[in-house]
């Protein structure tokens, strides 16, 4: 199977990251509709919410703080499968030195490097009020996977000018 083009690994990863991001983007919406309405249950502090065609449910503390990080993460997710997915989608065309995932990778970079650790001290200290670095593991692999896309982002911006280059030789 090849890498890149349209009938590629790029083509199944842009599938399945795309579906993941709608699925979880469906979720995100109908908990807030949920939480809005009035669809769950309290008891002893702690929320209960039924989730349609599943059978299951989502168990959490009844506190804004809970719901907002809930929420937060789940933005976040969204965006980087998003993202993600539009890096493959580009990846399935013919040439992949292009213009839509320098711009991509661009904004993974920014996502990873600057909203992602501002919205893990703004989750752990002023929404959560923890007063030591909990879960620092998932800063540092957000640092590294802003490291990976901002070098991946330089790598595509020098292939894309050497390509260009190469077209205007020819």
């Amino acid at each position: 199977m090849k890498i890149f083009g349209p009938k590629s690994l790029s083509a199944f990863f842009y599938f399945i990251f795309r579906s993941v991001s709608i699925v979880l983007l469906t979720f995100l919406i109908y908990m807030e509709f949920a939480f809005i309405t009035d669809r769950f249950t309290v008891n002893n502090g702690r929320f209960n919410m039924k989730i349609p065609l599943s059978g299951s449910s989502i168990d959490g503390n009844y506190q804004s703080s809970d719901i907002l990080t809930i929420s937060l993460i789940l933005i976040f997710g969204i965006l980087l499968l998003y993202l993600l997915s539009n890096i493959f989608k580009a990846l399935k065309q013919t040439v992949i030195f292009n213009k839509g995932i320098i711009k991509n990778l661009k904004l993974l970079t920014i996502l990873n490097l600057i909203i992602g650790p501002v919205l893990y001290f703004l989750i752990q200290y002023p929404i959560m009020h923890h007063n030591k670095l909990g879960n620092i593991h998932n800063l540092i692999l957000l640092v590294i996977f802003g490291m990976i896309s901002l070098f991946l982002t330089y790598v595509f911006q020098k292939g894309f000018s050497v390509q260009s280059e190469n077209d205007l030789t020819i």
